[in-house]
């Protein structure tokens, strides 16, 4: 297993190196302390099972580098890390495509989780964005109709799928059978008018969603 880590700090870089070993002992870490040297190594021939992304290197604009790492990255999926954010960054990483992000306030443990979920074909969200202190806009009844549509048990699966949760601990938390899950996720897809779990997340949150 290959990672890119994408980072202008080098102590950072060796701590999450470290994290790394206890998640899988033989995973090999490439390192890229610039954007440039980023986007080199994505143009060679070289493939990635996960790439992480500093979301302000210094001298570019971080949400501007997410969009060009994730349209270099192609299918590898790209997680965003940052020490200070707001919920619009984080909302936005993933609009543009990013598979997850990570703050760098997570213990070691809950960072390994996270980049398992991500390593799983799901995204990754912090929680603690769904209950900002942030002021928000006033949200129109045309917004908050949107999710009167569904169901009870459908409001509970798109809060935790907006807390980050995967398909399988979604099931175990409401104690159901995965496939029952998706079920219901194809019935929030339909009556949000989104065709992805990432589209779903980010009206969701665009919205106030609260569950």
């Amino acid at each position: 297993m290959k990672f890119l880590l994408a980072d202008d700090h080098g102590l950072f870089r060796e701590g999450i190196k470290l994290i790394f070993n206890k998640l899988q002992p033989d995973i090999k870490v490439v390192e890229a302390e610039t954007l440039p040297e980023t986007e080199m190594r994505l143009s060679d021939e070289t493939s990635y099972d996960l790439i992480l992304l500093d979301l302000k290197m210094p001298g570019v604009n971080g949400l501007d580098s997410v969009k060009k790492v994730v349209e270099l990255a192609g299918d590898q999926p790209v997680v965003v890390m940052s020490g200070a954010y707001r919920r619009a960054d984080v909302l936005t990483c993933i609009e543009k495509g990013a598979s997850g992000f990570i703050p760098k306030t997570l213990g070691g443990q809950a960072m390994i989780n996270a980049i398992n979920l991500v390593l799983n074909g799901e995204k990754f969200i912090p929680s603690v964005i769904c209950s900002t202190d942030e002021e928000e806009p006033d949200h129109t009844q045309e917004d908050t109709s949107l999710f009167e549509e569904l169901t009870t048990r459908e409001r509970e699966v798109l809060k935790y799928l907006v807390e980050g949760h995967s398909n399988k601990v979604i099931a175990n938390i409401l104690e159901l059978q995965e496939v029952t899950v998706r079920a219901h996720l194809k019935g929030v897809f339909r009556k949000l008018d989104v065709s992805s779990r990432t589209q779903a997340v980010g009206l969701a949150l665009r919205k106030g969603f609260r569950g």
